[in-house]
């Protein structure tokens, strides 16, 4: 199936994102939370996901990064509102249906090093968890935990020590090219291989290694597509690739010429999803 991330297309209102997701030939979405300001209510979402499933449109999961409320490193309050708004989002991708819940794991404060966040931010990020996963884990929902450039999960060693700590089935890792063509521009291939099968989800696209928050349509950048995907297979990677092209000028026309290059990735690792 081809998967869509509404965030690439975040300048079109909710009621064009589904003709232009037709259009395009996706049959899937990851749904980004601001997408869906207007649908304040149960019923309203409930009517979203019909219209889309009407025109062959499911829903995917539920993309919640870089939410104000996501404040890990601050006081007992602002960790307490974290845990809270987390459990709200579990209930928010569940009133679309879908099972998996995308957030980050927070940006690194200004001018500290890895060690510190090992020693520091990792107990609380372990604390954060686990409280929201006890909400999640009974519900079925999946939190997928997304890097970014200045977040401390782009650190392997956080991340995999935060990934086998939980331990959980209910937790795991997107793998964003971008995000780490930009974070880990000279080992981005080999960050797959060290964090395995702790990659859940992929969000495929290229990147100019610079830029943090611009996905480029893949071949348009300077990324070793191939040499991710080789990766990707030698670790048994079984998920979900969405494609997200976020912050791209023109994400109707890149969204197209993207398309082959998404069913090829497919088609390499032998996904069915």
């Amino acid at each position: 199936m081809m998967w869509a991330s509404s965030i690439t297309f975040e300048d079109y209102p909710l009621e064009s994102l589904l003709g232009i997701l037709k259009e395009v030939g996706f049959a899937g979405v990851e749904m980004n939370r601001p997408h869906l300001r207007r649908c304040r209510t149960q019923e309203l979402r409930a009517s979203f996901v019909k219209q889309a499933n009407a025109l062959g449109i499911r829903m995917g999961g539920l993309n919640v990064v870089g939410e104000s409320y996501f404040q890990p490193f601050g006081n007992e309050a602002q960790l307490a509102a974290t845990v809270e708004g987390l459990r709200q989002d579990v209930d928010y991708a569940l009133s679309l249906g879908v099972k998996d819940v995308l957030i980050w794991e927070g940006r690194a404060p200004e001018g500290t090093t890895e060690e510190y966040w090992i020693r520091q931010l990792l107990p609380r990020l372990l604390a954060l968890f686990r409280a929201a996963l006890a909400y999640a884990e009974p519900r079925q929902v999946r939190f997928l935990v997304e890097p970014h450039p200045f977040t401390v999960g782009m650190s392997v060693r956080l991340l995999a020590r935060l990934h086998d700590q939980l331990d959980s089935a209910y937790f795991g890792v997107t793998y964003d090219f971008c995000h780490y063509g930009v974070g880990r521009p000279h080992d981005y291939v080999q960050a797959v291989r060290q964090l395995a099968r702790r990659i859940r989800h992929v969000h495929f696209s290229d990147s100019d290694q610079k830029s943090s928050e611009l996905h480029f349509a893949p071949g348009d950048g300077k990324l070793d597509i191939q040499a991710v995907l080789h990766a990707l297979r030698e670790t048994g990677y079984d998920g979900k690739i969405t494609l997200d092209l976020y912050g791209h000028p023109t994400p109707i026309e890149a969204a197209k010429r993207s398309l082959p290059a998404l069913r090829a990735a497919y088609e390499f690792l032998s996904l069915q999803d």
